[in-house]
């Protein structure tokens, strides 16, 4: 068994999260698609731990989407696939793929041998196929996509022989997230059997992750993670020393943590080299055990270091992200708003772009335009805006999503980049 046997992002220790959970359904192995990470199925794990499946019986794949070789990858994805069969005892495994990961998992099958591991393929918001294998059927294939989606767009469509399921009004990142597509693979992989639960809740709540590199999935190794209580005030921590501190492992895992839901919480990710950005993320309070939390990096080298270069390193200014995890922000649909100033607009987050990640930062006249900044404006899922926050030591900013919200603290970037995460 290769290098990818020890990089299963697997967590030996089970969380309550169900009176049980049953051994004898097949594990699910999850590939995410360009530019994400495992967290893209954070809320599907959580539902279907949620209705009987087993925690150690749910795997993510990570992958480099942005530089990697497509034959490398689709050995380390045997090599995984491999892994988790030993582990489980399984003979078999269902496997989803989302968007780009939907392209590797249908090109998984294309090995008869490789596919003899597969029981059942689940295609999510990934182009369609014409064709059919002998040695695997379309009838053992859900292909779940969305009229809405800008991504894929005419790409996608029934698929003959398969399962088809048209979301209609989903974005391409929906098509993976949503309640909807969750009771859709629930009942196509237990024969019809509808999910019984859907409320995600619980009193106690446990969340650990991963800090890996943007794009590339890298693992931070030794990478800090220190856990803060903030004001939800104005988003200051409540005490100078962090509640808990995790060092990453070779894997880049971190935690548990045992978590308040009715507490702010600041997750400050400190790189090893000491010449990377340090990011603080900020979340809503945690609601669910979530194992799946993924604190991201920033590259320095490549096509995300050459973007990412433009961030400044100011005294008096802040820079901020703005971070949707399971949907797009798209202008005319949703409400995002950064000071009262709005960041979601047809002009700045076109449904064409699907926009999760806005970066906020003055572009270097010291002035607010509110106009897309231009280094974004050729990647998908990542866009800019340009707006000045000045560094005040009494001063706050203000994130409105759809009715939630985040305060976050005055803080220059040239100490951290701060991020807004909205679930």
């Amino acid at each position: 068994m290769r290098k990818i046997f020890i990089t299963l992002f697997i967590f030996s220790f089970a969380f309550t999260l169900h009176a049980q959970c049953d051994v004898s359904k097949r594990p699910i192995v999850f590939i995410h698609g360009f530019l994400a990470s495992g967290d893209t199925y954070s809320l599907q794990i959580q539902r279907l731990i949620k209705n009987g499946y087993c925690n150690d019986r749910l795997f993510v794949f990570d992958w480099n989407s942005v530089t990697g070789n497509g034959k490398k990858t689709d050995s380390l994805l045997q090599d995984f696939i491999n892994a988790v069969l030993l582990k489980t005892g399984a003979s078999q495994v269902d496997l989803v793929g989302h968007s780009a990961g939907g392209g590797l998992g249908r090109g998984f099958l294309l090995d008869s041998v490789y596919a003899a591991k597969i029981a059942h393929y689940i295609h999510l918001g990934s182009r369609k196929w014409s064709y059919e294998f002998s040695w695997f059927k379309n009838n053992r294939c859900l292909n779940i996509y969305s009229a809405s989606d800008k991504i894929i767009g005419t790409g996608a469509g029934n698929v003959e022989g398969a399962a088809n399921l048209d979301l209609k009004d989903k974005d391409h990142y929906e098509v993976a997230t949503s309640e909807e597509t969750f009771s859709a693979i629930y009942e196509f992989l237990n024969n019809g059997e509808k999910p019984v639960s859907k409320n995600l809740k619980m009193p106690s709540i446990q969340i650990q992750g991963k800090a890996v590199e943007l794009g590339s999935n890298e693992p931070m190794a030794n990478a800090i993670v220190q856990i803060f209580i903030t004001n939800i005030k104005t988003g200051e921590r409540k005490t100078k020393k962090p509640v808990q501190t995790f060092i990453a492992d070779e894997k880049g895992n971190w935690g548990p943590f045992k978590a308040n839901p009715s507490l702010y919480y600041e997750l400050a990710l400190l790189p090893a080299d000491s010449l990377a950005r340090r990011i603080s993320y900020y979340f809503e309070p945690f609601t669910t055990t979530d194992n799946h939390i993924y604190l991201r990096g920033f590259a320095q080298t490549g096509m995300m270091g050459m973007m990412l270069s433009s961030l400044p390193k100011k005294e008096d200014q802040s820079a901020i992200v703005v971070f949707s995890a399971n949907k797009a922000m798209i202008g005319g649909r949703d409400s995002v708003t950064i000071n009262g100033i709005p960041i979601s607009t047809p002009q700045l987050t076109p449904a064409a772009k699907t926009i999760i990640s806005s970066f906020i930062f003055d572009d270097g006249d010291g002035k607010t335009s509110g106009k897309a900044l231009k280094q974004f404006s050729t990647a998908p899922f990542i866009g800019g805006v340009d707006i000045s926050l000045p560094v005040n030591p009494v001063s706050k900013n203000t994130v409105y999503f759809n009715g939630s919200y985040l305060v976050l603290p005055s803080i220059s970037s040239k100490q951290k980049i701060v991020l807004a995460v909205f679930k």
